[in-house]
């Protein structure tokens, strides 16, 4: 925690935006000094918060790893660490906890302004509470990321005034961190943010509808699967975050000019005129290996099996507008399919792997609230009431309807596969299904088309399953135990 904080307290880095919500400049760092006088103020240092998530969601880290552990990425080879679940203490991706912990240390810092805060009036009252709401949102958020990808974190809800007490605090156990931190935070969310209709112009901001769908992807994880659709239902039935719903065309989710459509939920926003790109693309994406010079040599291909699951499926829209063939005439490499979600084209990669895109990170949407009110339904004995929502998102694609005696887990998941494959979802539903150990190594150590390299001999170990907490944290803080078998 310690280096988290003194990059807090150092770094300032200036940014602006197109969107009326992101134009004026904050810091992407708030000291615990910071002092806020007024509600357009304490705006700015909630901006600060958000700016944490434009380097949580871009290029690799966060978004690229669960994906190469997921059984949908790989590296060219199939040899690499992440996919052979081969880590050690090297492997920590430190860029993950200082963000995330990075985020939660504005978070604090502009709480705790706001709980000092005495408002003028009601209306000041709302805004000062609907401010403080994302700021819990963003924490709950970056406390989720943190428990699902290292386990036991350590948990600060108040900001450090000296330095000299910024470590020491240990771990708590991940149940802690769920009902300290990150249940309390989402819940007072989804009861003080605006809607996304009183968002105009700041759609980049978390709404009542974000919070409502992120509690229930929390409840789920939990194994909760009452108060999951209970929370859901809110949100899908009772319209009480206002009104969501599926675009007629698939594609249309993922296009550049396409943002905070009707089915966005949450996404980080990118700008390149405003000098905030996104270089996701390039770790995805097979002709950016080209332009390095090495054909095939993306971070991030694409699983044979997850291609023929799309193909034996009847999967021509989701499978087109996700995976590209992964052709290239001058490569004597083996076909190497990329992904071409959140990636502009590929006549127009040149120019981009210089500039970055405009493409925004959807973080979650209204098709995955959907499949998880499903999946909540399904495991309550309501089939017939959840097998609807999972129509609903297979009409769109163009798939037949599944009849509710057939809708069990593994056909949930199947459909979360299909429709939010490479959005950060498909390793996370695996591990908290316990279905990740037995998926996983199934596809590791099964050839499929070109995928014939078998690099382990045996199930993956259960404790690679979450990352080792970064050795430079351990280091600095002997009360930071490294994580069983690193």
């Amino acid at each position: 925690m310690k280096n988290i904080l003194l990059v807090i307290i150092a770094a300032t880095l200036l940014i602006s935006c197109s969107e009326k919500f992101l134009d004026r400049q904050p810091e992407d760092a708030l000291s615990p000094g910071s002092f806020y006088r007024n509600p357009a103020e304490m705006k700015t240092g909630l901006v600060g918060i958000y700016k944490v998530l434009q380097s949580i969601y871009n290029q690799g880290d966060l978004p690229l790893i669960p994906e190469l552990m997921s059984d949908d990425g790989k590296d060219r080879f199939r040899t690499d660490v992440w996919q052979t679940f081969k880590k050690t203490n090297g492997n920590s991706q430190s860029g993950i906890w200082t963000n995330n912990f990075k985020m939660i240390a504005n978070a604090n810092n502009l709480i705790e302004i706001m709980d000092k805060y005495k408002p003028k009036d009601a209306s000041e009252e709302k805004t000062i509470k609907a401010y403080k709401a994302e700021a819990s949102f963003l924490r709950a958020l970056g406390y989720f990321n943190l428990v699902r990808v290292y386990g036991p974190v350590p948990l600060v809800s108040k900001p450090f005034t000296d330095l000299s007490t910024a470590f020491g605090v240990g771990r708590s156990p991940v149940s802690e961190v769920y009902t300290k931190m990150i249940l309390p935070d989402l819940e007072f969310a989804a009861e003080n943010c605006l809607k996304k209709s009183e968002l105009k112009g700041e759609e980049a901001r978390a709404s009542k509808g974000a919070a409502l769908t992120m509690l229930g992807k929390v409840h789920l994880t939990l194994k909760n699967h009452a108060k999951a659709a209970e929370v859901l239902k809110r949100l899908i039935v009772d319209k009480e975050a206002g009104s969501y719903a599926l675009l007629p065309n698939y594609a249309d989710v993922f296009q550049a000019t396409n943002k905070f459509h009707a089915e966005s939920v949450f996404e980080v926003n990118f700008n390149i005129a405003a000098g905030q790109p996104s270089y996701w693309f390039r770790w995805v994406n097979n002709d950016v290996g080209l332009i390095w010079g090495v054909a095939g040599a993306s971070n991030l291909l694409i699983e044979h099996n997850l291609m023929r699951e799309f193909v034996n499926g009847g999967e021509t829209i989701r499978y087109k507008t996700t995976i590209d063939s992964g052709y290239i005439a001058s490569s004597t490499i083996p076909i190497q399919a990329w992904v071409i979600k959140h990636s502009p084209a590929p006549a127009q990669l040149k120019p981009y792997n210089n500039t970055g895109t405009d493409n925004n990170y959807v973080i979650t949407r209204y098709a995955d609230a959907l499949l998880m009110y499903a999946e909540a339904l399904m495991v309550l004995g309501k089939k017939d009431e959840a097998v609807a929502y999972v129509n609903e998102v297979r009409a769109r694609a163009k798939v037949p309807a599944i009849t509710a005696a057939k809708l069990d887990i593994d056909a949930i998941l199947h459909e979360r596969r299909m429709e939010l494959a490479f959005e950060g979802h498909r390793y996370f539903d695996l591990v908290r299904t316990g279905k990740a150990v037995d998926v996983i190594t199934k596809a590791i150590m099964t050839k499929v088309d070109f995928d014939t390299n078998i690099a382990i001999s045996g199930p993956i170990p259960e404790e690679q399953l979450i990352l080792p907490i970064p050795v430079g944290e351990i280091e600095k803080d002997q009360t930071l135990p490294q994580n069983p078998g690193y």
